[in-house]
Order: structure tokens, then sequence, then C-alpha cells
């Protein structure tokens, strides 16, 4: 079972919650300055801690072909995918909802990922680790700085918490912008579905902390959690209003959306991701009865390039993947 699997329907707004530690060791340059043999010696430093502390429940491996596959999940970053320069490795419990990444931008991240809104759980987690890793190695600290980091835009608390919202609402009536100016003033950004340089595939966006410095973890995740209900709320308004103001126009975009998705023989990522976009606003809105009980969100992650080569090795190219993902959404939608 992976992470995703448990999104309820009745998670309407926000579909994720995610914590991520950002730590390094004494003793070993950062993992941009390392050669193999180092980045292999943080690596079992990091494991042997992880093993006192959870035994056989975490699960570690290096980083293989899967890369790709586990960044569609958001279980590690693009960036930890990319760095093939050095010794990475993974150490996860068997959902993933606990992964952390080894020799990615610093030698430890850390995070926890939830479904729904759920920071206090996903924080809690992550802390759980932090608090082994601290335990079994000795971690790069300062007293006026606090956990010294590869950038310095992690120094202090070196946590990054975001919640994933699904907002077209907000989307179509244009309000991302001023949404995005004011999270800004308030210390916070909003940004795309992967994260930073990512583009709001589905109406998805990422709304997550930018200050770690001067202020702690708890004030942090109280922080987030105030905006996002605060976004939250904006967007189930709009949602009832552009279902009063555009009734017969709405209705008629998301049953083609669905119709679209039911019947396609050839469907691209993006138009699919746009179509499950507007469906899953039609099911939460109750507009589609037959797709009550689906689990959408899963849908637009296994739509995801690297998702459906590994469920059809000979999909190489585009035009054989809108095949077999036009295939994959209909036989979902039955």
């Amino acid at each position: 079972m992976k992470w995703y699997d448990k999104i309820s329907n009745k998670d309407d707004v926000v579909i994720s919650s995610r914590v991520r530690l950002a730590r390094n060791l004494e003793g070993f340059a950062f993992p941009a300055r390392m050669d193999e043999d180092s980045s292999k010696k943080a690596a079992l430093s990091v494991k042997q801690a992880l093993e006192n502390a959870y035994g056989t429940e975490l699960e570690f491996a290096q980083l293989g072909n899967n890369a790709n596959l586990l960044v569609e999940e958001h279980v590690v970053s693009p960036e930890f995918a990319d760095n093939t320069n050095i010794y990475r490795a993974l150490v996860s419990n068997k959902d993933k909802s606990l992964a952390i990444m080894i020799n990615e931008e610093d030698h430890v991240r850390i995070q926890a990922l939830f479904p729904g809104f759920d920071l206090d759980a996903a924080y809690e987690c992550a802390n759980k680790a932090d608090d082994a890793l601290i335990k079994g190695c000795s971690i790069a600290f300062d007293e006026k700085y606090g956990f010294l980091t590869s950038c310095p835009t992690n120094l202090g608390t070196g946590m990054r918490a975001s919640v994933m919202l699904h907002l077209p609402a907000l989307s179509a009536y244009g309000y991302i912008k001023s949404i995005v100016s004011l999270m800004n003033k308030i210390g916070l950004t909003v940004r795309g579905i992967y994260g930073e340089g990512s583009d709001a595939r589905a109406n998805m966006y990422q709304l997550s902390n930018q200050v770690t410095l001067g202020i702690s973890e708890e004030d942090t995740i109280e922080k987030l959690k105030s905006a996002v209900l605060q976004i939250v709320d904006r967007e189930r308004n709009l949602r009832k209003k552009l279902l009063e103001d555009t009734k017969s126009e709405t209705y008629d975009k998301l049953w083609r959306s669905y119709g679209t998705l039911k019947y396609a023989r050839r469907i691209d990522t993006n138009e699919a991701s746009k179509l499950i976009s507007n469906v899953r606003l039609a099911q939460v809105c109750g507009i589609i009865p037959e797709i009550k009980d689906k689990n959408l969100i899963k849908l637009l992650f296994e739509i995801m390039p690297s998702h459906i080569v590994s469920c059809f090795p000979d999909a190489l190219d585009s035009s054989l993947r809108d095949k077999y993902r036009a295939d994959l959404v209909r036989q979902f939608l039955q």
C-alpha cells in the first residue's frame, strides 16, 4: 500500500501533509563536495543509527532505476533522483509515508508524508526519525544558526512543512496570483505539484514555510495550519459560487471531462491531469454519482509517465504511453 491509497474523498481540498527535515553529519563535506567513498561512509553511519532505533521496520535500498517512479509519488525529490555522482540510498517504511533520503542536497533528508490535513502526525513521525538520527550520529549544529545545511535558506530548524492543495475554484476565478502574493508576505510560499520550478498540474499546489531561522518547529506548523484553513475556506466558498453562478456551463464542463476520460482511446499526461482535476471537483461536489468512491488522486499519480512504463514496459514512446494511459483510466472508471 502507498500513502496515496489512503486518501479519503472527505479530504476535498487538502490532499496531503508533509514535514521534511534537513540534517548533516559532522566530519563530512556536504554532498556537493563528496566523493563515492565518503558518501558510502556517511550512508553507513545513517543506516546504523536508524537500524538501532527501528530494527527491521525500515527498508534500506540504494536508489536505482525506480528513481523517477518515486519522484512521481512524492517519495523522493527530483534533485535526489538526478544526483548520480555519489552514492545515494533511501530508507523507508513499507508505504513510504516515512522516507529518508541519504546524500541529497544534505546528508539526510527526513520526510514524513501523510494523506489529508495531518501536519501534526507528519511532524511527529519525522521528529521520531530525527531523534534516532541524533542519538546515533554526530549532527552538524551551531548554537547561533541551528542545524547547519548545504543551502543557507534551510539554516535553523532545517524544516520544511507543506501541504498539497487541490484548488480548482481559486484557479477558475484567477485568484492564485493573489494567494501567492499574500502567502509570500507572511513567510510562506506556493509552488507546483512537484515543488520548486514545477507547474501546477491538475490545479494542485504546495504551500510551505519559507523561514527556518528564528522560529520554532511548532510555531512553523501552527502558522502553516492557520494559512491552510483560510485557503480551504475560500476554496470551498468559491466552489459553491462557481456552481451557483455558472451552473449550466460548469456541469457541462465536468460531465464532458468525465466522458472524455471514460471513453478516450489516447490521452497524454497533461490532458488527463486537467480532466481528472475537473472530475474530482465534480466528485467532491456530489455531481457525478458514478465516481463517488473512486480515489481520483491515486489515479492522478498512476497516469504519470514512469508509472505507465512500470505497468507497460514496452511503452517507450509517448504515443504508446498515451494509449496505455487511456486504457488504464477507462478500466479505473468502470
